[in-house]
């Protein structure tokens, strides 16, 4: 939001800036009105458009990639903070735009509610006041006292004045003017606008009145003897405007050698703020592929000509305290918003060997879907001494949960904390987030998003490539399993190991189970593993059903009623949840 409130004021501040430079003195009225409107409109366009670049498909295999050391992702769950100044910007927002428009609906009010005699003038409709109200217009009606009528007739170089912006319809300009004012006040070119468009009314008119052959003298000197009786109303055009000097330069200019190439100027302004401001997206080129996918930008709004490994590692650097002294959830607080959205950028142009020599990773969240915890999770989750839990983004106390039903549920969440990364307000080695039906409702619609994580230990990557059972055209299907890391813990272990553990689960995955329409899926299993080794429950959670009970289906066809070797804290087994995440993408 802030970006695109960003590039509104500077495409527009550049649009008024061209139109001072370049055009305001040329003796071309009309053209200066359409830029000016068809540039404030255009200044609010240009942040949405988006242009799309055709970039080559690269070669790809279907590859599956595991590793030979676990690597724990941290994703650090932040209470909400009781005090939200997004919501006191909004309200500051609410009531200055509420300010504006009560300013305006009084303007109006007091136009209307003028008193007078009202006429049909040359078939323009005049207003007669007794007041000595100097001649203005407003909308389809002039407004002046009756000292301006002599002998039931009306000075016809000021008709001619107010009749021309009636004609012209430039009370519509004001009206829209204010309305962008009224929710757009935070924008300081439009005050610049307003003052140049009342301006070129004004030229104009003038030039309606001139075009009837009056002398410029003495027009020149009828404008003079106004000045002194001056009330301007906001959203009217009054006959002795102030901006007097410039008026009568432009009474008298000629007609520049140049206008083409100014018009051209202020032109190429507006093009060049589309190639510099619109959004930019990558495409594979359809020359090359059949299907074009969409990807997202490596660099959002600009191009950066700074290696990004560089950039990457300096950021960092910034907080390298932090990070190497294992203080990842201080790190999650301090970094600010700025440096991890450049991160966030920066990470899709590293290396697979340069993400991997890094502390933190970025995963894509995706998007929610419905999965409603068991009766079993519910109860186990009472346990305070293993679960962290929240509710909507609110930390509760554990023992509150026994006031709740599975059914009052639509989403949980379970994710392992490493021992750097927990808290002495939270000092469990799981956090559980929990989503209320309503609050789930109000959520499921959001876009998916990236959530930056902590890597430990050092990941070695083997890649190999592996044919599905039964296959569709490119299907692949890649596994990583998240495992809890402290020198006190020992994960929990299939008998025959990891290895061959996610070697059975990719031979017995059934992928005509999927119809390939989503490009990429994802799925964690939570394999609940007793003190005995018993598997007790094995539950999935991602954003495709069929995906999530294919995994589970699997994952229990290999146990088979085989017996893990527990989990132990201390060289004591204990019961343990083992994640094992999975990712199939369709290509």
């Amino acid at each position: 939001m802030l970006a695109i409130i960003l590039k509104i004021i500077l495409c527009s501040s550049i649009f008024i800036g061209i139109y001072y430079l370049f055009l305001e003195r040329e003796k071309m009225y009309r053209f200066n009105r359409f830029y000016l409107l068809f540039s404030l409109i255009f200044s609010y366009v240009i942040p949405f458009i988006s242009i799309t670049i055709q970039l080559p498909e690269p070669k790809n295999k279907s590859q599956i990639l595991f590793e030979d050391t676990a690597q724990q992702i941290v994703l650090i769950q932040h209470e909400q903070d009781s005090f939200n100044w997004m919501n006191v910007i909004w309200i500051i927002y609410g009531a200055i735009t509420l300010f504006f428009l009560i300013r305006s609906m009084l303007s109006v009010r007091a136009v209307k509610r003028m008193q007078g005699e009202k006429r049909i003038y040359q078939n323009r409709r005049v207003m007669v006041m007794k007041e000595n109200i100097p001649p203005f217009s407003f909308w389809n009606t002039i407004y002046l006292g009756e000292d301006y009528i002599k002998n039931n007739m009306i000075d016809p170089r000021i008709f001619l004045h107010e009749a021309g912006h009636i004609e012209q319809k430039h009370s519509l300009d004001l009206i829209f003017l204010d309305i962008m004012k009224i929710f757009t006040w935070f924008n300081p070119a439009l005050f610049l606008y307003k003052k140049a468009i009342l301006t070129n009314h004004e030229f104009l008119a003038d030039e309606a009145v001139l075009n009837n052959r009056y002398n410029i003298k003495e027009y020149q000197n009828l404008i003079l003897n106004e000045i002194i009786n001056i009330q301007n109303l906001p959203l009217t055009h009054s006959f002795n405007f102030n901006n007097t000097k410039k008026r009568f330069i432009m009474m008298t200019a000629k007609k520049s050698k140049f206008i083409v190439v100014k018009k051209a100027a202020g032109i190429m302004a507006m093009i060049a703020a589309v190639a510099l401001f619109a959004e930019r997206s990558y495409a594979i080129s359809p020359t090359i592929t059949k299907d074009t996918h969409t990807v997202s930008s490596i660099v959002k709004n600009s191009l950066s000509i700074q290696d990004p490994y560089k950039e990457f590692k300096d950021i960092l650097d910034k907080y390298s305290d932090l990070l190497n002294s294992g203080k990842y959830a201080e790190f999650s607080k301090k970094i600010s918003a700025s440096d991890k959205s450049r991160l966030e950028d920066l990470y899709p142009q590293l290396t697979d060997a340069q993400r991997n020599e890094q502390k933190i990773t970025f995963i894509n969240i995706p998007e929610l879907k419905k999965r409603i915890p068991t009766e079993g999770e519910l109860k186990s989750f009472l346990n305070k001494s293993n679960y962290a839990v929240w509710i909507d983004s609110k930390k509760i106390e554990n023992s509150s949960l026994k006031n709740y039903k599975t059914s009052d549920f639509s989403h949980v969440s379970i994710s392992g904390v490493g021992k750097n990364a927990r808290t002495a307000k939270n000092p469990q080695p799981y956090q559980v987030s929990l989503m209320s039906n309503n609050y789930f409702e109000k959520t499921m619609d959001r876009k998916p998003h990236t959530a930056m994580g902590i890597k430990k230990g050092i990941v070695k990557v083997i890649s190999d490539t592996i044919s599905p059972r039964k296959t569709v055209s490119n299907e692949g299907i890649s596994t990583n399993a998240n495992i809890q890391q402290d020198k006190d813990f020992v994960q929990a272990e299939f008998p025959e190991g990891a290895k061959s553990f996610r070697s059975k689960v990719l031979s017995m995955f059934d992928t005509s189970t999927l119809n390939g329409k989503e490009k990429l899926i994802k799925s964690t299993a939570f394999i609940h593993i007793d003190e005995t080794g018993k598997i007790s429950q094995i539950t999935a959670s991602g954003n495709n059903e069929d995906f999530n009970k294919e995994i589970i289906k699997t994952i229990t066809a290999v146990n088979n009623g085989a017996s893990w070797k527990p989990a132990t804290k201390n060289g004591k087994a204990i019961a343990s949840i083992y994640n094992f995440p999975a990712t199939m993408s369709f290509r």
